[in-house]
């Protein structure tokens, strides 16, 4: 029995941990500035490898594909559970509403643009 889907998915499912993972390791300039976006990285890697390494199990023990279903419903309830500790990316900045440029959208926890998001000196003065 050839299990077709869960071969395709641990064969290309490998890009997109690839793709998280290098952006997660050029998160590591920013950690003082977006501790948390990197955090989310992780947890996202995390729940694809787990995804992965079912597939791979699946293929592996030639299970029919349907035992996937049970896999993505709780991948998916896993990532709408914890959506904003794992999608903490918004396009316009929180307190003026300005689209964000693509640095402050994937390495700034703000989400705040330059002009709203307070100094750092003005922080720690207080």
């Amino acid at each position: 029995m050839t299990s077709s889907i869960s071969t395709f998915l641990q064969r290309y499912l490998l890009v997109p941990i690839v793709a998280v993972w290098v952006y997660h390791l050029l998160q590591r300039r920013h950690l003082e500035d977006g501790r948390q976006k990197s955090n989310a990285t992780l947890y996202l890697t995390i729940v694809l490898l787990a995804v992965w390494a079912l597939t791979w199990l699946l293929s592996k023990f030639s299970l029919p594909d349907l035992y996937l279903i049970p896999i993505a419903f709780f991948a998916l309830v896993l990532l709408a559970w914890q959506w904003r500790a794992i999608f903490p990316y918004r396009l316009r900045c929180a307190r003026c509403g300005l689209p964000l440029s693509v640095s402050r959208v994937f390495f700034h926890d703000s989400n705040t643009c330059e002009t709203c998001e307070p100094s750092r000196k003005q922080g720690e003065n207080r």
